[in-house]
């Protein structure tokens, strides 16, 4: 396949691109900070307002990647392999610009994702604090709810309705 477009155009419109880019994912990492902060809080209307900026954070890039690969099958590299992506970099970068920024996103998105393994920590810490408590005020033992050998939960002999307990 033959480039659409020229090395310098290809390369200014990836710089435009990983520009938008940086700055979702910075905004995506700044969401996640502020879930955390309110997941630890257990501020429920905190806890709304970073999920939503979470969630268009992701749509943003989301379209953004759908653009970069575009751009990038445009000049003949199918950017839905890492390889191919590092490959257009090589192609259209001449001063390390665009390697550079490239590396900058990756480190941003590796801050992203441990912020929001944290996060999924924390939530299931929650749950299953939440879990634990519900299952004492019906009279279980906690982390009962499990199947014997003969298909009927374990958990139940003592189960009973919030009401009744």
């Amino acid at each position: 396949m033959v480039p659409t477009l020229s090395r310098s155009e290809a390369r200014t419109r990836f710089i435009d691109l990983l520009n938008d880019t940086v700055y979702q994912a910075l905004g995506l990492k700044e969401s996640l900070e502020e879930e955390r902060k309110a997941l630890e809080s257990q501020d429920l209307e905190r806890i709304e307002a970073a999920v939503e900026s979470k969630s268009t954070c992701v749509r943003n890039l989301q379209a953004l990647d759908e653009k970069r690969f575009q751009l990038c099958s445009a000049c003949g590299f199918a950017s839905a392999d890492p390889e191919q992506i590092l490959q257009f970099i090589k192609w259209c970068d001449d001063n390390e610009l665009v390697k550079n920024r490239w590396e900058h996103l990756m480190l941003i998105a590796a801050e992203g994702v441990a912020l929001n393994m944290t996060n999924g920590a924390i939530i299931r810490l929650r749950q299953h604090q939440f879990d634990s408590s519900l299952a004492l005020l019906r009279g279980v033992t906690p982390g009962a709810d499990t199947y014997g050998w003969n298909g009927e939960e374990s958990g139940s002999f003592g189960r009973q309705s919030l009401a009744e307990a």
